[in-house]
């Protein structure tokens, strides 16, 4: 792809006037009610710190955190030092076997996903060497298997960014920008949308499952971080402008109506027709294939220093229906996040929802509404009892509560003696080393400081330390009431190296590593420098 120049995103917005809801936006620029950001506003919301400012610094809190993050240091070094004996290059080890694993096309995932970790921990020598290894890497060629452009984009894409980021090595840079412009390809459909995806050797795209032309949303909207960051670094607007154009798309091409798949304005269904762009169905909801959707309309405002208007009207429009549908109290008193929509509302959630306090903290506190703060702490108390209750301290792939007031005489047995021991019954009872839970606990901890929220990371992590830790790194659990009596899962995704390590890890360093005020963290963990932004590329 060619340089272009300078893209002046500002120029056409006096043409807008007082554009209709839904009207076409300028690249995110202009809200859906075809207004601009107004500079007060901009300087109002630079003005709100994320991170608090009162953590303690007595001697013997310092020694406590560098004992521990010196042990999330080690442990993140015996899963690297396996990795790297047995299937370095490798997307993936599998933890049991030893074995080297395919399943993100052959170019290494744990190898890019873990750079900005290996980083960040200070592990020179180690980065030097996975250095060389991604200096190597041709995206041109894969294992013969379609790339699903959402992973190739969070943890290919997104980790090059960060390490070229935090290193200032030109390579990686060349790199991302290599594999985007290979990954920009499936972008050119009839819609705008990308096919979810997409065969490098032949240059055809095709779906997952179903039908050839489904996507879900949130791999359609899971771009627009990793590629505006792009569009700033390689000073390229294309990138930017393929990720907004699925924005103009989307909103276009879909009114909500009720009785239809999309009722409720901002809840969108999960699926949807790239060909044609409107949604087919799939109860909106917070959890896979939703969730990073939300979570990048209100990361990507705050990258853009807060100028594309449209995302954050898009995340409060949608934040207004999330709290009006997809909340609810549970019969513990708690509040959940559950399925559903204006028809009524399904009392099952998965981990992927625990990312949600995190990202509605750091809205709160982009926007200082201490309101909403309020409702991302209850949700987080939600989401960490979810593993503290559990004797393993590590939560449930999936989990679903009773609404308060009603009756449980539809619920199984087992899942009735589940809510009276826990509060909530395990629908999917094993664990994956996903981070969810732990991001947002990460989060609370820099937004306020509070130790506790550390502790309840170290628990965490000294419950993944006792059941999860195998020769080979740390493994799945079957049951997270058994722990390692229950059995072990062969499977460790890169998102152990890129995440859950990394947010253990930060808690235990000075606050200002990696500092919510100057990076924004994408849904794969990777950090990405917020710069100012004109509007130009």
């Amino acid at each position: 792809m060619q340089l272009v120049g300078a893209f002046l995103v500002l120029g056409c917005i006096a043409q807008v006037g007082l554009a209709k809801h839904h009207r076409h936006s300028i690249d995110g620029m202009v809200g859906l009610w075809g207004h601009s950001a107004h500079q007060r506003d901009v300087k109002r919301y630079l003005s709100n710190p994320v991170q608090a400012s009162n953590f303690s610094d007595s001697e013997s809190l310092r020694r406590l955190r560098a004992n521990r993050a010196e042990d999330v240091r080690n442990g993140f070094r015996h899963a690297w030092r396996a990795y790297r004996k047995y299937a370095f290059g490798a997307d993936e080890i599998n933890p049991l076997t030893l074995e080297a694993v395919t399943t993100r096309n052959g170019w290494g995932a744990t190898l890019i996903d873990a750079l900005d970790t290996i980083h960040v921990m200070g592990l020179t020598e180690e980065f030097k060497e996975a250095t060389e290894k991604v200096r190597t890497i041709d995206f041109d060629k894969n294992d013969g298997e379609p790339s699903k452009v959402f992973e190739t984009n969070i943890r290919y894409i997104g980790g090059l960014i960060s390490a070229y980021e935090l290193s200032g090595d030109r390579m990686f840079l060349k790199q991302a920008t290599a594999l985007a412009d290979v990954m920009l390809e499936a972008f050119d459909t009839t819609t705008g949308i990308p096919w979810q995806m997409w065969d490098v050797q032949t240059g055809t795209g095709s779906s997952e499952t179903g039908p050839s032309t489904l996507n879900n949303l949130a791999e359609i909207g899971t771009y627009q971080l990793e590629f505006f960051r792009l569009s700033q670094l390689t000073r390229d607007p294309a990138y930017h402008k393929a990720a907004q154009r699925v924005y103009d798309v989307i909103l276009d091409r879909n009114t909500p109506k009720k009785g239809t798949p999309y009722a409720v304005p901002g809840l969108y269904p999960v699926f949807l027709d790239i060909k044609t762009g409107r949604f087919i169905g799939g109860k909106p909801n917070l959890g896979g294939g939703s969730d990073s959707f939300y979570e990048y309309l209100i990361k990507t405002w705050a990258l853009s220093d807060f100028k594309l208007q449209r995302c954050l009207d898009m995340w409060n429009e949608s934040l207004r229906s999330i709290k009006k549908y997809l909340i609810a109290r549970g019969s513990d008193k708690r509040l959940y996040m559950g399925v559903g929509d204006n028809e009524g509302l399904d009392s099952i959630s998965d981990t992927f929802t625990c990312f949600f306090p995190g990202t509605l903290a750091l809205a709160a506190r982009l926007q200082n509404d201490n309101e909403t703060l309020e409702l991302a702490h209850s949700l987080l108390l939600t989401s960490y009892n979810t593993f503290a209750r559990m004797p393993t301290h590590i939560g449930p792939e999936n989990f679903g509560f009773l609404p308060d007031g009603d009756d449980d005489s539809d619920l199984l047995k087992s899942q009735r003696a589940d809510i009276k021991k826990y509060g909530f019954y395990l629908d999917r009872p094993y664990y994956l080393l996903r981070p969810e839970a732990i991001e947002s606990i990460f989060y609370f901890y820099r937004i306020t400081g509070d130790e506790k929220y550390a502790d309840w990371i170290w628990e965490i992590w000294q419950g993944i330390k006792a059941n999860c830790a195998v020769d080979g790194g740390f493994a799945g659990l079957r049951d997270v009431r058994l722990g390692r009596e229950g059995g072990l899962i062969g499977k460790q995704e890169s998102f152990v190296f890129s995440e859950t390590f990394k947010y253990i890890y930060l808690t235990f360093t000075s606050p200002d590593v990696l500092s919510l005020d100057e990076y924004v963290f994408s849904t794969e963990g990777h950090p990405f420098r917020r710069t100012s932004f004109n509007g130009t590329f």
